[in-house]
């Protein structure tokens, strides 16, 4: 505390007494210290220093088992799913199909600028939590808090809805429509389950080979489409029948005309949105990539073939091969009769093709259970070992695992972590009592926790795994009549809405280090010569995997997804349902048969709850916690520990399937 005593003379100025009147006294004023701009960049770095070891202990006690080749078929997992092949069914008849084909590729696009800044953040910095963690890092504790929360229960609440998924569409085939949904649910909850309890190597392994499955199977699919439309069946050449004849839904919740268009073309927007889910798993799991730095992006920035390939060649084949007005699109038993692919190889005459359409609608149901355990379970570990969560959760189960140096240390201490910065005592931060180390000194002293076991020991969070597939027992919820079976469904609808607010956190998050780092350029001047060459170096090192265009393609990214957020519930206020009184003489809408009236007040919180909801962990966090938002001038671009790409690629192709799919640029 700084204490200034003036001048007699100033003294005696101030409170307007004379030279000779004796009762005067010094006066004392407290000056707060000054928080300069290079004490506040220190303590940033040092956040930075603290989050790297964290990272680089944890990474020591669960090492990195996904390669290249796992995290990108993952990455291919995340996206072909019951969305695709269930999904397309509801655009297809709410949009038509010019409209159904317009909203996935906005929604398309929107995921590609998506993926490519989660890739340029997490090649230079990737941690355990992805981005969660970065937004912890970068923005806010606070939002790191409520994004890994809300993110938790979208996986974790989205496990029970696939797996009942996969155990109604058991009901296809009548030697298995006699199995009970519950007795089948639990089948695949125990066998995701049991999956998960093993070390993530041989998670990647099996979502390859189903990843690979289901990969050869929507391009088979594709292909015979095209060869279907051209005349290759009974029916003839089909072209773009139904494309001049109806292009869009002629009847949308009971409005016709343009507005119906617009309307039907609005609702294939936010379910495209929902059927693109999942695209960011390689973000997420990139503390347990090898070689994080080059395979994680490199998977996210083919994301865009992935979209063009399966999602919108798919959406652009059903609409040529089925009608919008089709019957066969409607129906609520959720099993594979109602695909436009299953329509359309019936109608052609073809006996196996929709069995085969129908057994990928269960692999991919059952295989995106098994992600969801997954990620749900590393974003519980993360809020453990951040202090977000119950302690227990971040305990890691090993067997016959070597103990290491970070072992040592106790991981423990992680899981109580208080949030830096939180208590508001700069005492905190002042690890080192120099303020002038260079750019590159957090590298210092954390060169004994980077070093990997080799040999791939039995480690995984257990009890986050089995956490989170505790939730999968709701998919009991959805079997039960009445109150519970809807219960669960708006469970479930609230969790595809926390989904979206996932992506806006994620997309928020990049645009303030965009931010960051534009500014880190500007403030060069300001620096010794060393440290402006440290900081241009990094700068360098981030451009190196920044896409065109940016940060243009993340505020567009972010407008879409606020707007599909903000009017995800408009159906609501045009519903018949949403009276408060009727008067004489109005017409009722006149809804197409397959369009049902569900229960507005459900519906509009449903849409909306999620929001206030998502507030209130963000700013009730800061309210107890006292964080703030980190400003411009306090971010540093530090990699810490973070090991530097190699010149080799060590993750050389196998076998002739692995060099196929690396050919194509799959993998």
């Amino acid at each position: 505390m700084d204490v200034e005593m003036s001048n007699a003379s100033s003294l005696r100025a101030r409170s307007g007494h004379t030279a000779g009147v004796g009762s005067a006294r010094p006066t004392v004023r407290i000056i707060a210290p000054p928080t300069s701009t290079l004490h506040r960049f220190q303590r940033q770095r040092n956040r930075i220093l603290h989050f790297q070891r964290r990272w680089a202990r944890i990474k020591e006690d669960l090492p990195p088992q996904l390669s290249r080749k796992h995290i990108g078929m993952i990455s291919i997992g995340g996206v072909i799913g019951t969305g695709l092949f269930l999904g397309s069914a509801d655009a297809l008849r709410n949009g038509g199909p010019v409209g159904s084909l317009l909203g996935y590729a906005v929604v398309g696009s929107v995921v590609y600028c998506l993926c490519v800044s989660i890739g340029e953040m997490i090649a230079y910095l990737p941690n355990v939590g992805g981005v969660v963690g970065l937004a912890d890092l970068y923005v806010d504790p606070a939002l790191g808090f409520s994004l890994g929360w809300a993110a938790w229960y979208n996986w974790s609440v989205t496990l029970p809805a696939e797996i009942t998924a996969a155990a109604v569409v058991l009901g296809y085939w009548e030697s298995t429509a006699k199995i009970p949904v519950a007795a089948a649910s639990g089948f695949f909850l125990v066998v995701a389950t049991a999956i998960n309890c093993f070390p993530s190597r041989y998670y990647g392994e099996v979502e390859f080979y189903m990843s690979c499955l289901k990969v050869c199977t929507i391009v088979f699919i594709i292909l015979t489409s095209f060869l279907v439309d051209i005349g290759a069946s009974n029916q003839g050449r089909i072209g773009f029948r139904y494309w001049t004849e109806q292009p869009f839904s002629p009847n949308y919740l009971g409005i016709t005309g343009e507005k119906g268009h617009l309307l039907g073309f609005w609702a294939v927007l936010m379910q495209a949105s929902f059927s693109f889910f999942g695209s960011e798993v390689p973000g997420i799991a990139a503390g347990e990539v090898i070689d994080a730095t080059r395979n994680v992006p490199r998977a996210l920035r083919k994301v865009w073939i992935r979209i063009t390939l399966f999602y919108i060649s798919g959406v652009f084949f059903a609409g040529l091969l089925v009608p919008a007005t089709d019957p066969g699109l409607a129906g609520d038993d959720r099993t594979g009769r109602h695909s436009p692919f299953v329509i359309a190889f019936t109608r052609a005459g073809f006996k196996v093709l929709p069995d085969l359409v129908n057994a990928s609608i269960l692999i991919s149901a059952w295989s995106a259970a098994a992600s969801d355990i997954y990620i749900g379970s590393r974003f519980l570990f993360f809020l453990a070992r951040r202090g977000h969560a119950p302690a227990f959760l971040g305990h890691l189960f090993k067997l016959n695992a070597r103990r290491s140096v970070a072992d040592a240390e106790s991981s423990d201490g992680d899981t109580t972590d208080v949030s830096e910065g939180e208590s508001g005592n700069e005492s905190d931060y002042n690890e080192s009592p120099s303020h002038n180390r260079g750019p590159t000194s957090i590298e210092d002293g954390l060169s004994e926790t980077t070093t990997l076991a080799k040999d791939s020991p039995y480690v995984l969070p257990l009890a986050s795994v089995l956490f989170s597939a505790s939730i999968g027992l709701l998919t009991f919820l959805s079997s039960a009549a009445g109150s519970a079976n809807a219960a669960f469904q708006w469970l479930v609808a609230v969790a595809s809405v926390a989904s979206l607010q996932s992506w806006v956190g994620m997309l928020f998050t990049y645009i303030r280090w965009h931010q960051g780092t534009v500014y880190a350029e500007k403030r060069c001047s300001e620096l010794s010569d060393d440290e402006a060459q440290g900081v241009r170096k990094q700068i360098k090192k981030i451009k190196e995997h920044r896409a065109c265009a940016q940060p243009y393609l993340a505020w567009y990214a972010f407008g879409i997804c606020m707007i599909v957020l903000l009017t995800n519930g408009w159906a609501v206020f045009v519903h018949s349902g949403w009276r408060i009184a009727d008067v004489m003489g109005d017409a009722l809408p006149v809804y197409p048969s397959w369009q049902k009236q569900s229960d507005p007040v459900s519906q509009f919180l449903s849409a909306y709850v999620p929001i206030p909801f998502f507030l209130l962990l963000t700013f009730g966090y800061k309210l107890i916690k006292q964080t703030r938002m980190f400003s411009l001038d306090e971010m540093v671009f530090d990699q810490g520990s973070v090991p530097q790409l190699r010149d080799e690629d060590t993750d050389v192709p196998k076998n002739w399937l692995e060099r196929f799919l690396q050919w194509v640029r799959i993998i």
